[in-house]
């Protein structure tokens, strides 16, 4: 009789047990994913970047995080783990942590963008290198280009991209006033065939830097790809040491831009030209 009563006691308490590490095992990954979302809010993670993305996009990101999370073995490990990996991808972005882009940088940190398969560019990222050809079969080196220029627009386009021809005039007159400043363009047609490239160059009479990355199937290129294209127009701002400071920058944006930089200068040159334009009227 009591050996009965003692089983029955030992099993209620064997049965306790399991139950507290059932309900701390719930516990801790509740608590795992309460430190995944001080994580993402550290990094940044606002409602901007969810906006910025598509719902679909945003979601999937989100759960794919949350399934790492839970697969840790407890809120440490998970925290620790974070911390390391931001620390390592500080150190990584070395060269471009100093750059101040035209754009705010969203969205999640690059070894979580990694991890969750988001490989598109941003600002303060390094832009791709790529060798491309010339129509007369040049071959150009981005990063040589970068290195004999202060910055450099990436320019992406095609002959049947209305919006990417629209903006040749403002871009040409950009480039005319601020090519011997230590601005250039590199533009990347991704045409179809070489004849429909050489056609629309020849009309277009493009005074850059122009190359070609031609092929049938559309974007599917190893510079399209490298640069995650899925749509033109695209145009990237680089610096001389290819960090980007700008993912999808526009004519009237980037004249802005080239102002503050090369403005004074421009305006000085002007003046040592035309020494009478300078206004030396003094008011009585």
């Amino acid at each position: 009789m009591y050996l009965g009563v003692i089983e029955r006691v030992f099993l209620s308490i064997e049965h306790t047990q399991i139950q507290l590490e059932t309900v701390m095992k719930y516990i801790s990954k509740v608590c795992t994913l309460t430190t995944l979302v001080l994580v993402l809010a550290s990094y940044g993670f606002s409602s901007s970047t969810t906006h910025s993305m598509s719902a679909k996009t945003g979601l999937s990101e989100i759960l794919t995080l949350a399934t790492i999370a839970v697969n840790f073995k407890d809120t440490e490990q998970f925290a620790n783990s974070a911390d390391v990996a931001k620390r390592s991808n500080s150190k990584k972005a070395t060269n471009c942590k100093d750059v101040t882009p035209l754009e705010k940088v969203s969205g999640l940190p690059k070894f979580l963008r990694n991890i969750t398969g988001d490989r598109k560019l941003r600002p303060k990222d390094k832009v791709p290198e790529f060798t491309l050809p010339r129509i007369d079969g040049e071959k150009v080196a981005l990063y040589d280009v970068l290195q004999k220029n202060d910055y450099v627009v990436i320019d992406f386009w095609a002959t049947a991209c209305g919006p990417c021809i629209a903006q040749f005039p403002k871009l040409k007159e950009l480039y005319s006033d601020y090519s011997d400043e230590g601005f250039e363009i590199v533009s990347v047609c991704t045409d179809f065939t070489q004849e429909q490239w050489e056609e629309s160059f020849e009309e277009h009479n493009l005074p850059w830097i122009d190359v070609g990355e031609i092929n049938d199937q559309g974007l599917v290129g190893p510079t399209s790809k490298a640069f995650r294209l899925r749509g033109l127009p695209r145009s990237y701002l680089v610096d001389t040491n290819g960090c980007i400071l700008h993912t999808h920058i526009f004519p009237m944006k980037l004249e802005s831009f080239l102002k503050s930089k090369y403005g004074e200068r421009l305006q000085l040159q002007e003046n040592d030209e035309n020494p009478d334009s300078i206004d030396t009227s003094v008011n009585d």
